[in-house]
Formats: structure tokens, sequence, C-alpha cells
């Protein structure tokens, strides 16, 4: 691998690192059209966007926490 890894066709790219399948994450050399652990053909293959954006998180947790403030508060009105 090279100093400073590129992408396959000579630019890092948004998102993941610059020498990492785009696919499975793994390290790949500047020059290979393949990556070695999955097989992925990396010619004009884009980077993985993440899996979620900091916003759905914190609203999914806020979700969360005010079902369980509402589910709590129902149980201390029970007893």
């Amino acid at each position: 691998m090279s100093a400073v890894p590129v992408g396959p066709r000579g630019d890092a790219g948004p998102g993941l690192p610059a020498g990492v399948c785009p696919v499975c994450g793994g390290p790949v050399d500047d020059v290979v059209a393949r990556c070695p652990d999955c097989g992925c053909d990396l010619a004009g293959v884009p980077p993985r966007p993440p899996a979620f954006s900091r916003p759905a998180v914190v609203a999914t947790v806020a979700a969360f926490v005010a079902v369980y403030a509402v589910i709590v508060a129902a149980v201390a009105l029970v007893n």
C-alpha cells in the first residue's frame, strides 16, 4: 500500500478514506480493481454513505425517552 492512499480513479472522494473498501470497509491497495476481502469491483464505486444521519439518531433517542417517560408515569399513577 502506498504512503498516501488514493481511490481507484486517483481521488479520495467523500465518506470513507481512500484505501478502504466502500462495501466491507477492508483495506485495499490503490492499484487494485477489486477488494481482496469481498471481491467488490472498485472501479467507479463511490464511498458508502453513513447508515444513519445525526438528526435521525437524536430523534430516535428522544422518541424512546418520551415513550419510557410515559410508561413510567403510567406505572406511577397505577401504584
